[in-house]
């Protein structure tokens, strides 16, 4: 049986039936679908399909059968889910729909194996808005994340969606960042030479239940250690702000811009009210999810590049422009690492 707080938070999405209605027959095709967005949308997806006899199927891009099994479990019976694999250049699906999610996202990753992070971000979105072209797709929603805005030239800035920041593109660290945004510009040369509606989805942090419970990001790493009782150990001073959004809150708002977002645009998903410093969130956890039973503790590296970290960051992202289409978020931090405490208690440490 899949986690009953997966369950208690799809189940509630899908009650708000408007974000559904417009996928009534459709088909739609998700890549990197054993992912946290991926996997979710999909089991969403299947849910609303039931709930509201939508009649729409699903499509998911998978690399590894097994993965698929262990995350989407009993969802895989479901008779609207179709699964794919082989290359992203091989599919040759028909779809209404795509959202393209398949891309690295471990920061270990990026380092060690910077030409394969570019390689797979680049081929496999020209693979996508090709699909979508020869498709002539209602609406492709390319998942492309904060880390393409760098580092703000201003410490404290408001990140909107017509401003950028410094990338070092000669460290490989940016191997990540520099490909979503060479892959952010193919989309919008795909709107402008061939009309494919491509849409951009430039989303913060993103975390909740469906997360791997062995993901090491330092969201699961606090809230683990919360768990225990333990200290809550940072590597870096964590003064960089963490611009975050629940997963059903991301949900939502790749639902709308499949829905309503304008071709070529690019829109920040997350909750902007809720930044805060990656200290602040230890001390948020500690008090939230140990009740205060664990500590907030430094032990700073000497070699902490070697890491991977992202550098240390100070901006804001704005998704004024996301709410204006109507999108709201509804969980705030302090609710997100509780119910993301609940799954992981229950999935088991």
């Amino acid at each position: 049986m899949s986690n009953s707080v997966i369950q208690r938070e799809l189940t509630a999405l899908v009650q708000e039936k408007n974000y559904f209605h417009f996928l009534r027959h459709q088909r739609i095709l998700i890549t990197g679908a054993t992912g946290l967005i991926g996997s979710m949308f999909i089991k969403l997806l299947i849910l609303a399909n039931e709930t509201h006899d939508l009649d729409l199927k699903v499509i998911g891009h998978v690399r590894s059968h097994e993965k698929a099994k262990k995350i989407l479990g009993e969802y895989l019976d479901n008779k609207s889910l179709t699964l794919v694999d082989g290359s992203l250049e091989s599919i040759d699906v028909p779809c209404d729909y795509i959202l393209h999610g398949a891309a690295p996202t471990q920061s270990k990753f990026f380092v060690e194996y910077p030409v394969e992070t570019i390689r797979t971000s680049i081929y496999g979105t020209e693979a996508m808005l090709e699909l979508g072209r020869r498709q002539k797709v209602k609406k492709l929603v390319y998942l492309s994340s904060m880390e393409q805005y760098g580092v703000p030239y201003e410490s404290g800035q408001v990140m909107t969606e017509d401003r950028l920041g410094y990338l070092d593109h000669l460290n490989v660290r940016s191997s990540y960042s520099e490909s979503k945004r060479l892959c952010e510009c193919y989309c919008k040369s795909y709107v402008v030479e061939y009309g494919v509606p491509a849409v951009i989805a430039r989303l913060a942090q993103t975390f909740g239940p469906g997360v791997p419970v062995s993901d090491n990001r330092v969201f699961m790493q606090f809230t683990k250690s919360a768990l225990k009782h333990e200290n809550i150990v940072l590597h870096t001073k964590g003064d960089s702000m963490s611009n975050y959004c629940y997963i059903t809150d991301a949900l939502t708002g790749i639902l709308v811009l499949m829905k309503v977002g304008e071709a070529g645009e690019a829109y920040n998903v997350c909750h902007d009210e809720e930044t805060r410093s990656i200290a602040s969130i230890a001390h948020l956890v500690a008090t939230h999810v140990s009740n205060d039973k664990s500590e907030v503790i430094f032990d700073i590296p000497n070699d902490v590049q070697g890491l991977g970290y992202a550098p240390t960051v100070h901006m804001f992202l704005s998704s004024k422009k996301l709410k204006s289409l109507g999108w709201q978020p509804k969980v705030s931090m302090a609710q997100a690492y509780v119910r993301l405490a609940e799954y992981i208690q229950e999935e088991g440490l």
